[in-house]
């Protein structure tokens, strides 16, 4: 947990981290306020359009299986579905680099293929 404080605090957050969870021997329990504001949803990259405004959508190892008109339509389904400053994570295999909406993020990371929405 010490590594996830510090991210905490270098992201900025307020209070405390341990205000978040539980400590219960080698695990934590984040607190049910937090999932409140998780969606974990079924969503069809290919046919469904953008149902909310999201802080954060994760990605991972999906686009490689798809060819390069449908990746760019899904990184515009993201874009469109992304909060400003909102947080996009992809496989390792994966990138926006070749994608109509490259200028629209920065990177965070790129060894862990982490985008920030600027635009």
């Amino acid at each position: 947990m010490q590594e996830n404080t510090s991210n905490y605090i270098a992201a900025g957050g307020k209070g405390t981290f341990s205000e978040h969870y539980t400590a219960r021997y080698d695990y934590a329990i984040f607190r049910p306020s937090l999932r409140e504001n998780v969606v974990f949803a079924q969503h069809n990259l290919v046919t469904d359009a953008s149902f909310n405004l999201f802080n954060v959508i994760f990605c991972r190892n999906v686009l490689i299986y798809f060819n390069n008109v449908l990746q760019d339509r899904v990184q515009r389904l993201f874009l469109d579905s992304m909060d400003m400053f909102g947080i996009l994570g992809l496989g390792k295999k994966e990138t926006i680099t070749y994608t109509s909406v490259i200028d629209s993020y920065e990177v965070i990371d790129a060894d862990e293929r982490l985008y920030r929405r600027i635009r």
